[in-house]
């Protein structure tokens, strides 16, 4: 996978959106709206010691974009939906409740996850009522869609009375069928409802032919790991994130992908930025590191190293959306230890990374004419890796200039050309925001430095570069994206 560089170069893929006019900015932006949390993490919610980061500001950059070009493999979040039950941690918001729920699945849909496979503890429980709150939210979510996993412990704790594992089994599913099989947001394959399970193979002897011949519809059978693609009524097979593997589970990802290539069946890749459950109450102290981010890049380079626009992976698992107390939430963003430190030297503007910018997808530059509050924004190009990296003020203009093009980890890079002009007058006061955006990533860096152009009188006393007089601009360098795969 090639990872998309660094540009300090004013570049709008998409047709221009002119955000300078005549001699003013047309507002297109808030700094706030940049910079404050848009996630569906709780507010309030602060760093864990297990790696899960505080609520903040993440990137939008649709995650499908990690995948090889080509690639039309459905992205699914496993979510988690015991939230607000007194027996697990406090997040700062209950699962059952509607505007929550709508605001989680409004923030997957933002960075391009087509929908939910839900961890499932038996009807008329806690999971059961927020399950029905994400079905109705699903379908008011054109496209959007969620399928049921149904956890062991659907069995252990949500049993009749009486009843056999089977018998138990049976009964879930059976009202699995009535309650949701129906919903036209529920996740089908070839018009057949999709059920996963969670470790019910390990926990307890289950007659699966018997199971789904007391079912009228009889489901897409999902079953786990490699061995999953030969389980009897097998439709398929799910891989998982390995916290105890001794290199990030790579190793079982790629058994994982090459049996379900030879089986033929549907094949539910995995990607995960790491695993920690030592704030789990039933954790057994089990790690497995984020490296900054780039566990989570390496499960996505396993899969474009074996699949591509002939032979595409099925679907992904984002293994987990929130699941917190296991360290493996990516709801609140990625920490990639990015950061930016910044120095202006006279009319110049120059940056400097600190951190593997490898991680990092793009820069945009707020700017806003003081005292207006909105901003306009304009993105720092994709496609290459400039330096050095700066913002020059010169007579009548601020233009961005780039230095020679770079290869970055033997790849070569292309040039851009320079683009992009904001014509600065006397008597005008600007802000520049430059924000180094990763994939999910939450945390900001924040450098901020103040100018003040010299009048004439100064400029008579110093060597810097003559500047328009009046003039007072700022830097303020905020977060880091993420990478895209070779096109």
């Amino acid at each position: 996978m090639r990872l998309t560089q660094l540009a300090a170069v004013v570049l709008l893929l998409t047709p221009p959106v002119v955000c300078w006019a005549g001699n003013s900015i047309v507002p297109t932006t808030t700094l706030a709206a940049e910079t404050s949390n848009n996630t569906s993490a709780a507010p309030g919610f602060s760093s864990q010691s297990n790696g899960n980061r505080s609520s903040g500001n993440v990137s939008r950059l649709d995650v499908h974009t990690l995948l090889s070009s080509g690639l039309k493999t459905k992205v699914y979040a496993h979510l988690m939906l015991w939230f607000g039950k007194s027996n697990h941690m406090n997040v700062g918001y209950s699962s059952t409740d509607p505007a929550q729920v709508h605001r989680q699945i409004t923030d997957m849909i933002s960075r391009g996850i087509d929908g939910v496979i839900i961890d499932w503890y038996g009807s008329n429980t806690f999971e059961d009522q927020a399950t029905q709150v994400v079905m109705a939210e699903a379908e008011s979510q054109p496209g959007f869609t969620f399928a049921i996993m149904v956890d062991q412990g659907a069995i252990k704790w949500d049993s009749c009375a009486g009843c056999s594992p089977q018998q138990a089994l049976i009964n879930q599913l059976q009202y699995v069928e009535q309650k949701y099989f129906s919903s036209p947001a529920y996740m089908t394959d070839q018009g057949r409802p999709v059920v996963t399970n969670f470790d019910i193979d390990l926990a307890y002897s289950i007659d699966w032919n018997a199971l789904n011949a007391a079912l009228s519809t009889h489901p897409l059978f999902l079953f786990q790991n490699n061995s999953g693609f030969s389980h009897v009524l097998s439709g398929g097979s799910y891989s998982w994130v390995m916290p105890t593997a001794s290199d990030y589970g790579l190793s079982y990802l790629a058994s994982f992908y090459g049996a379900g290539i030879s089986s033929g069946e549907q094949v539910v890749g995995a990607a995960y930025k790491g695993f920690n459950d030592s704030l789990a109450a039933w954790g057994s102290h089990r790690i497995m590191g984020q490296q900054c981010g780039q566990t989570w890049l390496k499960t996505f380079s396993e899969i474009n190293g074996l699949y591509n626009s002939t032979k595409s992976l099925p679907a992904l698992q984002l293994v987990t959306w929130n699941d917190y107390e296991e360290g493996t939430e990516i709801e609140s963003g990625i920490d990639n230890c990015f950061s930016v430190s910044a120095a202006v030297s006279g009319t110049s503007l120059n940056w400097t990374p600190q951190g593997d910018e490898g991680t990092v997808d793009h820069y945009q530059l707020l700017a806003r004419q003081l005292p207006i509050r909105p901003m306009c924004k304009q993105q720092f190009g994709r496609h290459a890796h400039l330096i050095p990296r700066s913002c020059s003020v010169v007579p009548g203009h601020c233009r961005w200039t780039v230095g020679k093009p770079q290869r970055h980890r033997g790849r070569p890079i292309r040039q851009l050309q320079q683009s992009g002009r904001a014509l600065l007058q006397p008597g005008h006061r600007f802000e520049l925001h430059l924000l180094p955006r990763r994939r999910y990533s939450r945390k900001w860096h924040r450098e901020v430095h103040s100018h003040r152009i010299r009048t004439r009188r100064d400029r008579r006393q110093s060597t810097s570069p003559a500047i328009a007089p009046g003039l007072r601009y700022f830097f303020v360098y905020l977060r880091a994206a993420r990478t895209r795969p070779r096109g």
